[in-house]
């Protein structure tokens, strides 16, 4: 609900109760108690928008044809040895994709030693064969044919035997030198599902929809069934996981291990290592594939049950970036990175999660407690009423917040990072919306400084402080126990210099302490710092940062909206104000009694 701007007066009455009335827990030294006890009371609604609050159109295909590498079947060979196409792609019944290919010198394979490792029972120390496809944007003039694969299902201009990659050109601004990745293309990786292929129906269309937004995409065939009879069905029985528990651990651990070689592979390759930007890797995964991506950026492999202990897979940091589409994070009864999926915590990557609300075979719950666990950028998008699997007809909801995410986070595109902050919905299509979402700052230029905030688990307070001396006192414990730094963080402005200078939509967050109550107080308007400087109660402690002002509508381009939210106890004169600019946050508070005071500063990306 929006209402109308607060007159003065209200606002000069509720500062005014909050000035004189507040005993807060202290800062630095106090032992008292906050009293748990919800409370209403006036709550000021700012009009400005906040994050995540519009609803974009969706995003139609890329504008490049897509050609793909070399898949031929050998059908005459595959049904002299016998068995089903779907035994071949997944690796089940002693059979495997390698084993029919026609022309196997020119069909894409890894082929690495798996570590000596407890983690591979039945393979250590062995060679295991890994087929890949690539996808990739060619060039407009590339007129070879399609394949048709054996079950129907074309592969858009494949190459054969001999013949080379045809990718279109990458333009390159002429300066000199020339700028990191030039010419080159960025690639994602893809992990299929559980017992799936690259090739299969739910899978083909991620690749050629990704290559014709300009990316060389990789996928291995994992040839799950090689290492465990385990189906998507088995998932959740947990008795079946419990016999076969050492072989689900190695087929899981496989996973990561094959990521990893094809991505040596590639970027070894005669057509593809030149013409891939190595600085610009990102990965998507299905199902398990979700999974394999979080163990890849670094979550650990539960390897053992019922002590759900967690042991780290083969990691790879080029991989900038990912994304899971309906991810497996584990069963309540067994989480896939460790107890409460605890592990996840070493994911500092950014990572975009899109889950099914019905999905009961990876359930959306378990996901969201590892991507709450996760330290870098992470958004969690559900997607009402769908279950485990996927459909071309989902292509709109899904590309609609993969293909920005991928932009935003490897390409480096501001326009794309500024939707991301903005999107809450994908117009028609499917029922999606953002359950979690937090854009850290990025990388600070001249001028800005990062605003962190700590928490103390003892008062249950929250503070913000752009001051490296408080930050380092709080770190050491000078300021009292139970401060820890929550891990998020806005970026401001340090002094801008003489008035001349400064960005017109810039102003001064002025900094108060109560000395009675042991609390601070911010605003970047000056009518709050004027009625404050009239109290009392309240010492003026200067200029904390400098920001944007937030405007009545929303925040401009390039910005995050910073929200303000206050806890429910003003009446008992414990109220606590945080200072966010994360969505889900602001509803987590919210449903535990906070009160929204609307977005009160505007922070650079």
């Amino acid at each position: 609900m929006r209402v109308s701007w607060l007159p003065y007066c209200w606002r000069y009455l509720l500062l005014s109760l909050f000035c004189g009335c507040c005993v807060a827990p202290s800062f630095a030294t106090t032992k008292n108690q906050r009293i748990e006890k919800s409370s209403s009371g006036p709550r000021p609604e700012f009009p400005t928008a906040r994050n995540q609050s519009v609803e974009f159109p969706p995003l139609g295909p890329g504008n490049y044809p897509v050609a793909c590498s070399n898949l031929a079947h050998d059908v005459a060979r595959m049904n002299q040895l016998g068995g089903s196409l779907e035994d071949y792609w997944s690796g089940t019944n002693d059979h495997y994709v390698g084993d029919i290919l026609l022309e196997p010198g020119s069909t894409l394979k890894t082929s690495p030693l798996v570590p000596d490792n407890d983690l591979y029972p039945g393979r250590r120390n062995s060679v295991v064969e890994f087929v890949v496809i690539s996808c990739y944007p060619t060039d407009i003039s590339n007129n070879r044919p399609d394949y048709l694969l054996p079950d129907g299902q074309r592969i858009p201009h494949m190459q054969r035997g001999g013949q080379a990659a045809v990718l279109a050109s990458q333009p390159c601004t002429a300066i000199f030198p020339l700028p990191t990745g030039c010419g080159r293309w960025p690639m994602v990786v893809f992990s299929h599902g559980l017992a799936g292929s690259p090739v299969d129906g739910k899978s083909i269309d991620f690749l050629m929809r990704l290559a014709s937004y300009g990316y060389i995409v990789a996928a291995p065939f994992h040839g799950d069934g090689r290492f465990s009879r385990l189906r998507v069905e088995d998932l959740g029985d947990l008795f079946y996981i419990i016999r076969n528990f050492d072989r689900i651990v190695e087929l899981q651990a496989m996973r990561p291990f094959s990521m990893k070689s094809m991505i040596d592979m590639m970027l070894a390759h005669s057509d593809f290592g030149a013409r891939i930007d190595a600085t610009r890797i990102g990965g998507i995964g299905g199902s398990m594939g979700g999974a394999t991506m979080t163990w890849l950026l670094g979550a650990q492999l539960t390897d053992n049950y019922p002590r759900l202990t967690a042991k780290s897979t083969v990691q790879d940091p080029r991989i900038k970036a990912a994304v899971g589409y309906v991810p497996y994070a584990g069963q309540k009864f067994l989480p896939a990175f460790g107890d409460d999926n605890a592990t996840a915590k070493n994911v500092t990557a950014p990572y975009l999660s899109i889950s099914g609300t019905n999905d009961t075979t990876a359930p959306m719950f378990m996901m969201e407690q590892a991507v709450n666990n996760f330290r870098g950028a992470r958004y969690q998008v559900a997607l009402s009423g769908v279950e485990h699997t996927y459909s071309p007809s989902y292509a709109n909801d899904v590309f609609g917040w993969t293909i920005p995410f991928f932009a935003a986070y490897l390409n480096g595109d501001k326009s794309a990072l500024d939707r991301l902050t903005r999107q809450r919905h994908v117009s028609g299509g499917l029922d999606d919306y953002l359950r979690i979402d937090y854009v850290p700052p990025s990388a600070q230029v001249n001028g800005e400084v990062l605003v962190d905030e700590f928490y103390n688990t003892l008062v249950k307070r929250h503070f913000i402080t752009a001051s490296t001396a408080d930050k380092d006192a709080i770190d050491r414990g000078s300021m009292g126990a139970g401060w820890i730094r929550t891990g998020y963080q806005f970026k401001a402005y340090t002094l801008p210099g003489p008035a001349e200078m400064r960005v017109a939509t810039q102003a001064p967050v002025c900094r108060f302490y109560a000395p009675v109550q042991n609390t601070h107080f911010f605003s970047a308007d000056s009518r709050d710092c004027q009625l404050l400087r009239a109290s009392r109660a309240w010492n003026d402690e200067g200029i904390a940062f400098w920001i944007n002002s937030a405007s009545r509508t929303s925040c401009a381009s390039g910005t995050l909206a910073v929200t303000r939210l206050s806890d429910s106890r003003w009446r008992e004169s414990t109220s606590n104000h945080r200072y966010t600019t994360s969505n889900s946050q602001i509803e987590d508070m919210k449903a535990n009694g906070w009160f929204e005071e609307g977005v009160v500063m505007c922070a650079p990306l």
